[in-house]
């Protein structure tokens, strides 16, 4: 399966230094994160019509009650032997639920979004949730060996990395072979979880009406799955522990 590996047989996404400079650097990156992710939100709430003092506090707080959790609990995966890949898996699902948590919470106000972590797994070749949150939607398995799951590994694959997509409207623009439905959302947005030229899986999330979700909501699953991205290299066989 080309760049697809399964959750708990991918190949090492990181080098194997000592756990303190491991997660010295996990802490750095986390906390870049955050800061990008605090200022599009509140920058995105200011054009909304709120004052830029009241955005900021708004993105303080959601930041802190949503993701933060999710962050501690990178940080006690990155504690867990290699050995222990159940717990791992089960771990890295918990932090998929909390991001997706983390993502709708960040949406504008009354779109009924809902945010899904697609994984790559193998035995068949496929990609499936692991994480979601939002709308009670249950989300389809792809197939890779389908026109849909062909057009997500291109996707995912592609040299050079693409970026977080946003589709506005997929009643007038979707991704070629998109199988979706239209009677359940509108617009979506969507991301890949990858690190070091592993494409781990994808990052999601749609809503019913068109065109609200927007740019910043764009930069905002980008960064998430960036830092689902650091879960998965660690969850993986032979990642930091």
């Amino acid at each position: 399966m080309t760049a697809a590996v399964s959750i708990l047989g991918l190949a090492a996404a990181a080098a194997d230094p000592a756990d303190a400079s491991v997660l010295r650097f996990i802490a750095i990156g986390l906390a870049i994160a955050l800061v990008a992710l605090l200022i599009v939100k509140a920058i995105r709430d200011y054009r909304w019509g709120q004052s830029l003092a009241s955005a900021r506090y708004k993105a303080v707080r959601e930041l802190h009650n949503t993701l933060g959790p999710a962050l501690d609990m990178m940080t006690e995966l990155a504690t867990l032997a290699r050995t222990e890949t159940v717990a791992r898996k089960a771990q890295l699902e918990k932090i998929a639920d909390l991001c997706c948590s983390a993502l709708v919470a960040m949406a504008p106000p009354g779109t009924e979004a809902r945010a899904v972590v697609f994984a790559l797994t193998s035995d068949p070749d496929r990609l499936q949730a692991i994480g979601r949150f939002g709308r009670n939607d249950i989300p389809r398995v792809f197939l890779l060996s389908d026109p849909a799951g062909k057009e997500i590994m291109r996707y995912l694959t592609a040299d050079p990395q693409l970026g977080a997509q946003l589709f506005r409207d997929i009643q007038k623009k979707a991704p070629d072979g998109y199988l979706g439905r239209s009677d359940k959302y509108r617009t979506f947005i969507r991301a890949p979880i990858w690190s070091s030229g592993v494409a781990f899986g994808m990052l999601v999330i749609d809503a019913p009406k068109p065109k609200t979700l927007v740019e910043g909501d764009k930069i905002l699953a980008e960064l998430v799955a960036a830092e689902l991205a650091t879960a998965f290299a660690i969850a993986a066989p032979g990642g930091s522990a």
